[in-house]
């Protein structure tokens, strides 16, 4: 009996599967289904950005070599900013900041944090981060001390900084700033505010004094303590090596596994945005141009910022990869050595100008995207309708290509052409070599065109390669004679572009015998005036925008006649983007947000915002 209802039992489930099957209810399926669709793909956009392996490089963020991949985005969805900028229209995005208000007097800016922020070690975010970047950003000279007299603690989430001067460069200075973390950071900030306040009288007579009283001070025995002091501790931090790269915003570099070939930032999922942000992980990996080209065409990277080539700029258009084409305002110059006769006369530095082809070398190096520099005012032409007057702008030496007009200076100076050679007023045959990145290679294509040209009207000038990890030591140590670097500047105000172009390699400017640079005089004489332009560059951050229009006139106006450097071609991205394969939401052409500079780089926001979002593979 009991075998038979055992049979019948079983019998009954068979036919009640069977008949499910015919009313189309299979609930086994169905389940399955849902698990699929409760199971999240992991969204990873592929980016590029060549960087060196520790213990090469290392997580000192305040030092140079700290594998933080500067001017990078990367950099501000590692480590938070307090607020990102918009050069369309001059807004802001809160970010680490809430809110900041200029008091009634406009002489301080009072500065609201975000609270309930966590460090990737665990630690909670609070006003002393930022204090731990001031402290150490004061003894290291960063800019946004030049505008600074002081700041006070509030609480634990407000700061009020008293300002030497009120302006938008101002704000911009402080409000891009990436506050560190104490935990990591914080005891070498106490050394350098023990050190500050012990010697506070002396840094008072720093701030205040200007000009000659400046230079007889610095002579003094008071000074000289301080800064030996300051020098020491300073060697001492440059020797730090924290264990690991601590951040605060959205992504942690998985710094446990950083390879030659990528490395990859991890999303956290507890930092204060990550409820917005629809990118799992991003996956950097390490090379310049030459090394990302070959992974573009395999289409393994969703975004790169790279300069390609012309022809490989064309494969990748027929390849159907978009191209997004957008101004870095800035782009390559030449820069001289000043040490080397006859770089530092103004007229050899003219005559260069006109007997180069800047249009040429762009179109060799970039087609589309390399605009020859036309004003030649020292900042992008596309800020000088902002910063200029038309009757300023017309009076701008636009240096156009002209070999009769260059050899009409050089000959004025005594200079003379013989066998289709030139020799200098000393009788010396000008033969020079012109170095540049060689994995850089848009600029090595504009610089072979450039000596190419040069050696067709009479200067022989070869080339040398240094890869770009090398390269800035060589050139700020003063081991070239011409080379390339930057002018100009991917943020907006002038004053960045003049400080790539006057201040940046010119340690020898500011008496650093050890890292020259182009050691070009930074009080030069100019309309039968001595002008500054140190005092200029530090000038024309401060006051309203009349007064900084002003300061920049006196700028480009001298920079023009003077040409301390020869900016060639102003580069344009044509940066090539896999839309809809791993990332979509890439903005339209002509969106706004296309106009920011790298320095503010639109993939930050696209990230942080969640624009850029999975891709549906239903």
């Amino acid at each position: 009996m009991k075998r038979y209802w055992a049979i019948l039992i079983a019998l009954i489930m068979v036919l009640s599967v069977m008949f499910a099957g015919c009313s189309g209810k299979q609930t086994q399926p169905a389940q399955n289904t849902s698990s699929k669709e409760e199971t999240k793909k992991e969204v990873v956009l592929h980016g590029a950005w060549a960087y060196d392996v520790p213990p090469k490089s290392h997580f000192n963020v305040f030092v140079t070599g700290a594998l933080t991949m500067p001017g990078s985005p990367y950099t501000a969805l590692m480590t938070s900013p307090l607020a990102f900028y918009y050069w369309s229209d001059g807004s802001w995005d809160k970010y680490l900041a809430t809110d900041w208000t200029l008091d009634k007097d406009n002489s301080t800016l009072t500065v609201k944090l975000r609270q309930g922020v966590k460090w990737s070690d665990g630690t909670t975010f609070n006003v002393d981060d930022l204090i731990t970047y001031l402290w150490i950003a004061r003894a290291k000279g960063y800019m946004v001390w030049r505008y600074i007299d002081s700041f006070e603690r509030i609480d634990d989430y407000t700061i009020k900084f008293k300002l030497n001067s009120i302006s938008p460069v101002v704000e911009y200075y402080i409000l891009r700033i990436m506050p560190q973390p104490r935990s990591v950071y914080g005891d070498w900030a106490k050394k350098f505010e023990d050190l500050y306040t012990t010697y506070k009288d002396t840094v008072k007579k720093l701030n205040e004094l200007k000009g000659e009283e400046l230079n007889k001070f610095k002579e003094t025995a008071e000074y000289k303590e301080f800064n030996d002091k300051l020098k020491a501790l300073l060697d001492e931090f440059d020797t730090f090596r924290p264990t690991d790269y601590v951040a605060s915003g959205p992504f942690k570099m998985d710094t446990q596994n950083i390879t030659e070939a990528q490395l990859t930032l991890v999303k956290r999922p507890d930092s204060w945005v990550a409820d917005k942000v629809k990118i799992d992980k991003i996956v950097i990996y390490n090379g310049e141009t030459a090394q990302a080209t070959p992974l573009v065409l395999d289409k393994k990277l969703d975004f790169v910022t790279h300069a390609f080539p012309p022809a490989t700029e064309q494969q990748f258009i027929q390849m159907g990869l978009r191209i997004i084409r957008f101004p870095y305002y800035t782009g390559p110059a030449i820069f001289f050595n000043n040490d080397i006769y006859p770089f530092n006369r103004v007229e050899f530095r003219q005559a260069l100008a006109y007997a180069i082809n800047r249009q040429e070398a762009g179109t060799v190096a970039l087609a589309k995207s390399g605009v020859a520099v036309k004003y030649m005012s020292g900042m992008s032409d596309n800020l000088l309708d902002v910063w200029l007057d038309k009757d300023t702008i017309n009076k701008l030496n636009q240096y156009e290509y002209n070999p009769a007009k260059a050899e009409e200076i050089l000959k004025s100076i005594g200079f003379q052409k013989k066998d289709g050679q030139w020799y200098d007023d000393k009788g010396k045959k000008l033969e020079f070599e012109l170095m540049v990145p060689s994995d850089f290679l848009d600029w090595s294509a504009a610089a072979d065109n450039v000596a190419q040209q040069l050696n067709n009207f009479g200067i022989k000038t070869s080339i040398r390669g240094v890869v770009w990890s090398q390269y800035t030591t060589e050139m700020n140590k003063g081991n070239f004679q011409m080379g390339f670097l930057p002018w100009g500047s991917s943020t907006p105000h002038p004053q960045f572009a003049y400080m790539a172009a006057l201040l940046n390699y010119n340690g020898g400017a500011k008496g650093n015998k050890e890292m020259p640079g182009q050691n070009f005089p930074l009080v030069q004489e100019y309309k039968g005036e001595k002008i500054d332009f140190d005092e200029l560059i530090t000038e024309v951050g401060k006051g309203d925008m009349e007064y900084q229009k002003q300061i920049a006139k006196k700028l480009a106006l001298a920079f023009n006649e003077l040409l301390p450097i020869i900016p060639l071609f102003e580069r344009y991205s044509n940066a090539p983007v896999l839309d809809g394969v791993n990332v979509t939401g890439w903005p339209p052409e002509g969106d706004p947000i296309y106009k920011n500079g790298s320095a503010d780089s639109f993939l930050v926001p696209l990230i942080m915002n969640g624009t850029l979002r999975g891709v549906d593979n239903k």
